[in-house]
């Protein structure tokens, strides 16, 4: 592949993420599964050497006007910006515009700037002499809520209020891509079909591979002897395994924990591990937990969420000997359930368009989404000693992979950079 960087024109990006969002990943897991999705896109540019630096924004009530500090970190530039929301919107746009200048020098040289947005948090507030796009990562409130009802639009979201007040946000940054004709670096086409629904040019949408790689390289000894314990089965024994950002609405993980008590009723003989939510905030998990009859709770464990790394050890430690299950009503992609497949672990998902990771996989890994059609294919599972088999993995492999990933971001590169040829020339 030929390097990006040797266009002497070439164009550079930046990312504009949420410090919150990768301040910790390495010690308590993403907080989301987007941060994994922006941080190998990161990779990827800094591989290529067209990489300008982060931009970390946080929200700092206390303040008056927008601050900025500049970092550089084995050799990477960081800039945090803090700022509020009832700063002078006029201000906001302003500090952008000072940190995408000040990522756009390199080696004493200006370079056309790209500003890649992780959400559309900022989009409003973006300098129209820069080029940007952006990544929508969450679910969009009015599509849930077409795919479900108003009611449980609100139960998704915690709230009416909290939906309300998302979906207008979201309306805000939707209008702000068709009035500005920025673009979608879109990982979902569940999303670029709801976008083009609303009046987003369909040109304008950048269809990026997901970068789902596989890891064989990390050791169970990442794992406390608890995990290992638990992971251990018997020899006609199987796992049944879980693991989410969050113990959500969306994940429905009730289902799991349904469709796993009447398999131990019936005698089928597994275990549950359950992974989702920060450490600290164990309330949803003390919910599953009281589900389950006191006589099967042996059976089960449930906690925190890992960090990647210890994430692809379990995923070693239970290869060929375990059973991943999406129970998602409503995922605007799934990283984790084609983590697990692409390293070896069979894994079955919900037969619904809602829940876009379904669309890469065979009809025979997929379960209509009940408590019993999801416990009749665990048992088919079982009984055909399915979770041995390698062929899902190298089905998947064929269309999912770290080549596969960089092509496509090529492609969005060269593109957009069409794009970018006057750098003061404004987007609007």
């Amino acid at each position: 592949m030929k390097n990006l960087s040797s266009d002497n024109k070439k164009m550079i990006i930046a990312i504009v993420i949420n410090e919150k969002y990768i301040s910790d990943h390495d010690t308590n897991g993403f907080k989301v599964g987007a941060t994994s999705f922006a941080l190998k896109m990161a990779e990827y540019f800094i591989q290529q050497q067209v990489f300008a630096g982060f931009i970390l924004y946080k929200r700092d009530k206390s303040l008056l006007s927008p601050q900025i500090e500049q970092l550089k970190t084995d050799g990477i530039k960081y800039i945090k910006m803090r700022f509020n929301f009832s700063m002078k919107s006029e201000d906001i746009k302003e500090a952008l515009a000072k940190s995408l200048s000040s990522l756009s020098i390199n080696n004493n040289q200006t370079h056309n700037i790209f500003a890649y947005y992780q959400t559309d948090t900022l989009l409003s507030y973006h300098p129209s002499n820069f080029l940007c796009g952006v990544t929508h990562h969450g679910p969009f409130v009015e599509d849930f809520q077409r795919n479900y009802s108003q009611e449980e639009a609100y139960q998704a979201f915690e709230n009416k209020d909290k939906a309300l007040h998302l979906y207008k946000q979201q309306s805000i940054g939707i209008n702000t891509l068709i009035g500005r004709d920025y673009f979608v670096i879109q990982h979902s086409k569940l999303q670029g079909d709801y976008l083009v629904s609303k009046g987003v040019h369909r040109e304008k949408i950048k269809q990026v591979n997901p970068p789902m790689f596989s890891y064989e390289n990390y050791a169970c000894s990442l794992l406390n002897s608890n995990m290992r314990h638990f992971l251990k089965t018997n020899k006609d024994e199987i796992l049944l395994f879980t693991a989410v950002a969050r113990l959500d609405y969306f994940k429905n993980i009730e289902l799991l924990i349904n469709s796993a008590i009447r398999l131990l009723e019936k005698g089928v003989p597994i275990k549950i591990l359950i992974l989702g939510d920060e450490e600290k905030y164990a309330i949803r998990r003390e919910r599953l937990h009281a589900m389950i009859p006191m006589e099967y709770r042996k059976y089960f464990l449930i906690s925190h969420k890992r960090p990647h790394a210890e994430l692809f050890s379990i995923f070693n430690a239970v290869n060929k000997k375990a059973v991943f299950v999406c129970t998602s009503r409503y995922e605007t992609l799934g990283i984790t359930p084609l983590e697990a497949a692409l390293n070896g672990i069979y894994t079955i998902v919900p037969n619904l368009s809602s829940v876009e990771t379904s669309s890469y996989f065979s009809s025979e890994d997929k379960f209509e989404y009940s408590i019993i059609s999801l416990t009749q294919k665990i048992i088919s599972i079982y009984d055909g000693n399915l979770f041995t088999s390698d062929i899902q993995q190298k089905n998947l492999s064929s269309l999912l992979s770290k080549v596969i990933f960089e092509k496509s971001v090529e492609k969005i590169y060269k593109e957009i950079s069409m794009s970018c040829k006057n750098p003061a020339s404004p987007v609007i």
